[in-house]
């Protein structure tokens, strides 16, 4: 597969994942919400501070797709391993780990309130060790990508 090609299935993908973010954001995270918690007399007071919390949790997320959607251009011109996208990975660690940061503050919440459903700590759970997946994963990346930029230069010295 050539680095355009490449590029462009890179590029669908984190589309179809801005798209699925949104519709996460927009329609699905708050309809859940409201079945869970407006349906829940010990819940309900807990819906406008979880949509908030969507939203905010949205942020790092589409940040996240930004940096994505701008790899996938370096690789596109075959600038794949350049200290740049070894930054950017490591950002995305960092906005991962952030998350993961977020979705710990809401657990801790939800048990300290004693306002919790099991829907939602497994939904929560499931998010916080994704999100910790991605971090370890991105900044192991990172790290190779750095590594691979490093002898890539000096293989250019070299020749």
């Amino acid at each position: 597969m050539r680095q355009k090609e490449l590029s462009i299935w890179l590029k669908l993908i984190i589309v179809i994942c801005g798209l699925f973010g949104l519709l996460f954001c927009i329609y699905f995270g708050p309809e859940t919400g409201r079945n869970i918690l407006l349906n829940s007399k010990n819940l309900k007071t807990l819906y406008n501070p979880f949509i908030t919390f969507i939203w905010i949790t949205g942020i790092p997320f589409f940040i996240a797709l930004v940096l994505g959607w701008q790899i996938c251009s370096d690789i596109s011109f075959d600038q794949s391993f350049t200290v740049k996208n070894a930054d950017r990975l490591k950002i995305v660690s960092v906005l991962s780990m952030i998350e993961g940061v977020l979705y710990v503050g809401a657990l801790i919440y939800l048990f300290v309130v004693g306002r919790y459903h099991t829907n939602v700590l497994i939904v929560l759970l499931l998010i916080l060790f994704f999100s910790v997946v991605i971090s370890v994963f991105t900044f192991m990346l990172s790290y190779l990508v750095r590594k691979a930029s490093e002898i890539k230069q000096d293989n250019d010295l070299t020749i």
